[in-house]
């Protein structure tokens, strides 16, 4: 076996890593590495202006085979899915993949196919540009930070069933499993 080579200190400060990536966070900047870890969960979200009216996700011809794409996309790249809401023209994902490949893999197949359903684009029959921008993600830590996030899941599925007005009454704390109403 081999012996690992010492590294050299640095006498400079480190800079702290970014737990967050893509959306607008640094448009015209160089590419970062998107932060990933495998033992901790990441809140994705996928956004599309021009999801509107029959382009809408949540329209009743695309919102079941979106949820369908979601779970298979999940499966076939090891990703386990925690949460998923659809809210028409943008998707919240809590995701936890084992290897980065296997989350690039995910998003890379999901948003295409997604995009491909919706839009009805084909090979030879282009429909231009669908996502607005990269897909934000950012790095969620176990505990408070986890329950917030579905906290925050539950309050944009209200939002997606039209039920906006009821999220002040609800207490911000997370619920174990998915909101039915």
């Amino acid at each position: 076996m081999k012996a690992r080579s010492p590294r050299q200190l640095s006498l400079l400060p480190r800079e702290k890593q970014s737990t967050q990536h893509g959306g607008g966070l640094h448009p015209g900047k160089r590419k970062l590495a998107r932060p990933f870890h495998p033992k901790l969960p990441m809140h994705v979200v996928v956004r599309a202006s021009r999801a509107r009216g029959f382009f809408s996700m949540l329209h009743p011809r695309h919102e079941k085979m979106i949820a369908a794409l979601v779970r298979k996309s999940a499966k076939s790249n090891q990703v386990r899915l925690h949460r998923f809401v659809n809210v028409g023209n943008h998707l919240h994902l809590l995701v936890q993949a084992s290897t980065r490949e296997g989350l690039q893999r995910f998003l890379r197949t999901l948003t295409g196919r997604v995009a491909a359903l919706v839009t009805g684009a084909i090979k030879g029959r282009p429909f231009g540009k669908f996502w607005d921008q990269l897909a934000y993600s950012r790095l969620v830590h176990w505990g408070r930070d986890f329950k917030g996030v579905l906290g925050y899941f539950i309050k944009n599925e209200l939002e997606s069933v039209g039920l906006a007005d009821l999220i002040p009454t609800l207490p911000m704390r997370a619920r174990h499993g998915p909101l039915t109403l």
